[in-house]
């Protein structure tokens, strides 16, 4: 009985923070009423209330539920090409990409853009969001490329979540575009050593004297 209880619990849950997640989505967070979450699930306030008791909680169990989504389906991209770290890149860039395009609570944790209170009270938790995709990405190529360099490592998946937010907020290119470009300049920089030097060019350097040198004697 215990786990049956805890089962139509869970799915009450369920079932509200979808309700909420679509009044966000369609009103915004300051829009987000109690009352009406309750009427569009059929249940009582006191129902409501006792699963969350405030409107800010229903806020943060959105988020919570929203991220773990997300770094889910972040991790499934990274585990289709445990060989390969560019189409891996891709495949984590272009969900998250699509994903945000299309889930604002997605695109406001990962960017502190939103509207009315949903960007105030998702700031802090923002910040949150972006050092946990860092530190699960760091994880995560550590352990399926342990042969890159430490730091280009480092620089590399710092540049893969800051580039992937970046086109979140204004990138004009497809998801599946973006995901190339930025799958592309961090396997770069992952394959780097720190230790690249530049061949000097041909010719002469473009600092070298170029001043004549002594004339030819004349014949008498």
């Amino acid at each position: 009985m215990p786990r049956f209880r805890e089962t139509v619990r869970t799915l009450l849950r369920e079932r509200l923070l979808d309700a909420a997640y679509e009044a966000v989505a369609d009103r915004g967070f300051d829009k987000l009423r109690m009352a009406h979450l309750a009427g569009a699930v059929g249940v009582s306030r006191q129902t409501l209330y006792s699963e969350f008791p405030s409107k800010e909680a229903v806020g943060e169990a959105l988020f919570q539920r929203e991220l773990e989504r997300c770094l889910v389906g972040i991790q499934q991209g990274l585990d289709a090409h445990p060989d390969d770290l560019r189409a891996a890149v891709e495949a984590a860039v272009g969900f998250t990409l699509t994903l945000a395009g299309r889930n604002p609570l997605i695109k406001a944790m990962l960017t502190s853009t939103g509207e009315d209170g949903l960007l105030s009270y998702l700031t802090t938790r923002s910040a949150a969001a972006f050092d946990l995709a860092t530190a699960m990405a760091d994880a995560y190529v550590t352990e399926a490329w342990p042969t890159i360099d430490p730091v280009a490592r480092e620089l590399a998946v710092d540049a893969a979540v800051r580039l992937t937010a970046s086109h979140i907020v204004q990138s004009t290119a497809s998801p599946e575009g973006s995901a190339r470009r930025i799958a592309d300049t961090v396997v770069r920089i992952a394959l780097s050593t720190g230790h690249e030097t530049t061949a000097p060019p041909a010719g002469p350097h473009p600092l070298q004297d170029r001043s004549p040198g002594p004339e030819p004697a004349h014949r008498p």
